[in-house]
C-alpha cells in the first residue's frame, strides 16, 4: 500500500498587514480613525504592539510617536509615561513580541509528545508559514537594515533572543532524536540547526519579501519540501529508516492529525 502523501505547510501569498499597520498606513495618507481612548490597564501592551507594527511598516526614523499613540488609542504624552523615548519603545516592543512567542508556540512545543522528527517538522512548518507573512518580512527588513546600522546593540539583543534561540531550540530537538536513536549519532546537531533554519528563512525572505519570486516564480512548496525532506533523510538512523519502509506495522508512526493533537 503506498505511503500517504505528506501535506506540506501552506506556501500561499503572504498575509495582509496587521490591523494596526493598516491603520497607520491610512493615517499616513491623511485618513483619520474615530477618536477613542484605550483603558489604562491595556495601554502598555497596546503601545508595544502598535509600535512594532508602525516601525516595521514605516521604518524607525519615519515613524512618529503621535502615529503610534493614535493607533494604540492613547495620547502622545501617555507614551512617555511608560517609555523613555522611541528607541526604548522599540526595544521593549521587540522583547514583548519575543516573550509572547516563548509563551505561545515554543511553550506548546516543549510539551509535545511524539517522535523527534515529528516535533522538528511541526516547528519548521510553523516557522515557514510565519516567514511568509508580510509582518515578518517588514520586521526583518527593519532590523537587518536600519536598526543593524544605527542601533547595533538593539540588533544584537534581537538576534540573541530570536535567531540564536531558534538555532538552539532546533539543535535540542536534533539532539533528542540522536538520544532516542532516530537520528545518526555522528550528525552535527548545532551546525545542522543553523544550516536548516537559515536556509528556510532566507529563501522566504528572498523569494517573498525581496521580490525574487516575481523574477523567478519557483514554487515555494518545492523549496520547503526539498530542504526538509533531504536533510531528514540524510540524518535519519538506519533503524528509523527501516521503520519507514512499506510493510511496517500499522500504527508505528502517528498521522499528522495525531501529531498536532499531541500539543497540549
Amino acid at each position: 500500500m503506498p505511503a500517504p502523501k505528506k501535506r506540506q505547510p501552506s506556501a500561499t501569498r503572504a498575509t495582509r498587514p496587521s490591523r494596526a499597520a493598516a491603520d497607520t498606513a491610512k493615517r499616513g495618507s491623511g485618513a483619520h480613525s474615530p477618536r477613542w481612548e484605550r483603558k489604562a490597564g491595556e495601554r502598555p501592551s497596546a503601545l508595544l504592539e502598535a509600535a512594532l507594527d508602525a516601525f516595521a511598516y514605516h521604518g524607525f526614523h519615519a515613524t512618529r510617536l503621535e502615529t503610534i499613540a493614535e493607533a494604540a488609542g492613547v495620547s502622545k504624552g501617555t507614551v512617555y509615561t511608560y517609555f523613555q523615548n522611541k528607541e526604548d519603545l522599540l526595544r521593549k516592543a521587540i522583547e514583548h513580541r519575543q516573550e509572547a512567542n516563548k509563551a505561545g508556540f515554543e511553550a506548546q512545543l516543549l510539551n509535545f509528545r511524539g517522535s523527534a522528527e515529528d516535533k522538528l517538522r511541526l516547528f519548521l512548518e510553523h516557522l515557514w508559514a510565519k516567514s511568509l507573512t508580510e509582518d515578518w518580512g517588514r520586521l526583518h527588513k527593519l532590523m537587518h537594515g536600519e536598526i543593524a546600522d544605527e542601533a547595533p546593540e538593539l540588533y544584537r539583543v534581537w538576534i540573541r533572543n530570536g535567531l540564536l534561540r531558534g538555532w538552539k531550540l532546533v539543535a535540542g530537538i536534533l539532539a533528542e532524536g540522536q538520544a532516542s536513536g532516530e537520528f545518526r549519532a555522528e550528525a552535527d546537531a548545532e551546525a545542522l540547526a543553523r544550516f536548516l533554519l537559515s536556509g528556510l528563512t532566507n529563501q522566504a525572505f528572498l523569494q517573498v519579501h525581496m521580490g525574487i519570486g516575481k523574477l523567478d516564480a519557483f514554487p515555494l512548496e518545492r523549496i520547503y519540501a526539498a530542504g526538509v525532506d533531504t536533510l531528514l533523510a540524510g540524518i535519519r538512523s538506519p533503524r528509523a529508516e527501516r521503520a519507514r519502509q512499506p510493510g511496517r506495522p500499522t500504527g508505528s508512526r502517528p498521522s499528522r492529525s495525531a501529531v498536532r493533537r499531541r500539543i497540549a
